[in-house]
């Protein structure tokens, strides 16, 4: 979006009405020449205020009526009214190096389709509907999306979403940062890249069957940043400094190839057969809510094991002088057992475990897979939880928290 400043030097130089635009119609925008161009949606309520406006700096040699090439596909009235706009189809075409704002008042329901070379988009409010944004050079701004595939990418820029992207399937894709208040879909993917050597990702809540965040990054300075994550996520990294997940409600596998990244995690709740591993060259902390056991394996120059931890059977290998592996099964503590039975609170920690997967987007994908579960019960043999860790060359320390301990720790860090 264009500063203040810039707002007030640009004038209108084009207004193209929309009214016949239907709900849940197409657009696609496209901006493929090498001038800046700063698309804007926004969503409107009234049919009358639909309509393509155009800003360019005051004073601009701008010939805007041959700078833009429209096209409609029509379609008539189920009872023979007027006809509706089903497709708009919008490019620019090449007027010179002049940057120009492009605002396009739109219905709420539609689906977007906006490819922009040299510039950035922005999505104000709430627009319903498959949306798929590309963005050659610049940032990608958008607010409340919600779709069944959503699809954000920009090749040299950062990724920001103020409230929500919801959809079955969602792509995330930014050269720099993604910074995401809320995901929420049956699988998300997520690729950051090598654009912004220090740059910072986070991800204040994720709720998908699947998420895989990716990060091509060897810098050593990037991080990354999850919240709250219910389901299952996967994390990869080539070089990342830190990870940090302050609570996860189903599992976790993270990898990075880097030297030095660090990770600390805290699981809140877990499946019977959930298998978790972190596999990184930096030091590792990981917390555990104590009320439900699980085997662990640890491997780091040091093995630290937090007060009140408890174990049915443990062992410990010293590999070498600088080199320790771990195995045990750390068992439930009778009080947090106790006091989750008896809770009546907002939050059961007792119950998190049953509600760790269930979500609207995966409910559904994991019915076919539990009838396929129910058929060959039988034959089927129990599966323990079950953490693994793998610190190359650093430190590993495990303690158990409860959700207000770990609360309390994450707030006293900030």
């Amino acid at each position: 979006m264009l500063s203040t400043e810039a707002a007030e030097s640009e004038a209108l130089v084009l207004s193209v009405p929309l009214s016949r635009l239907a709900h849940q119609s197409r657009l696609h925008f496209q901006a493929s020449d090498a001038a800046i161009t700063h698309v804007e949606i926004v969503p409107v309520l009234s049919a009358a205020d639909f309509a393509m406006r155009v800003f360019a700096p005051s004073g601009s040699d701008v010939d805007a009526e041959s700078l833009f090439t429209i096209q409609e596909e029509l379609a008539t009235g189920s009872s023979g009214g007027a006809e509706s706009v089903t497709t708009l189809r919008i490019a620019k075409n090449d007027g010179g190096p002049t940057a120009t704002r492009v605002q396009l008042m739109l219905p709420h329901l539609i689906h977007l389709n906006v490819s922009v070379v040299h510039g950035g988009v922005t999505i104000q409010d709430k627009v319903e509907g498959d949306v798929k944004v590309v963005v050659g050079r610049g940032p990608i701004v958008v607010n409340k999306l919600r779709g069944k595939e959503l699809s954000l990418k920009t090749n040299d820029g950062s990724i920001r979403v103020a409230s929500l992207v919801e959809g079955e399937t969602v792509k995330l894709e930014a050269a720099n940062s993604v910074n995401c208040k809320r995901l929420m879909a049956g699988k998300a993917e997520v690729k950051l890249g090598k654009g912004d050597p220090e740059a910072e990702s986070d991800f204040g809540a994720i709720y998908a069957a699947a998420c895989s965040i990716t990060s091509a990054t060897q810098s050593g300075q990037s991080l990354l940043r999850v919240g709250n994550m219910h389901g299952y996520l996967r994390v990869v990294g080539e070089g990342l400094k830190r990870v940090h997940v302050d609570s996860i409600s189903g599992a976790l596998d993270l990898e990075d190839s880097g030297d030095k990244c660090e990770v600390e995690a805290h699981f809140d709740s877990w499946t019977d057969d959930a298998a978790s591993s972190i596999l990184v060259g930096g030091d590792v902390r990981v917390s555990l809510q104590p009320t439900a056991a699980i085997d662990v394996e640890l491997h780091g120059t040091n093995v630290a094991v937090g007060e009140g931890c408890a174990f049915a059977d443990s062992e410990l290998d010293q590999l070498d002088e600088d080199y320790a592996v771990f195995t045990g099964e750390l068992i439930a503590q009778e009080g947090a057992v106790a006091a989750a039975a008896t809770s009546s609170g907002k939050i059961n920690v007792g119950s998190a475990k049953d509600d760790a997967m269930r979500t609207s987007f995966f409910m559904n994908e994991r019915a076919a897979d539990d009838d396929d579960d129910n058929a060959d019960e039988a034959e089927q043999q129990p599966r323990t939880p079950r953490l693994f860790v793998h610190a190359l060359s650093g430190q590993v320390t495990l303690e158990q928290l409860d959700w207000m301990a770990n609360l309390k720790r994450q707030h006293l860090k900030r």
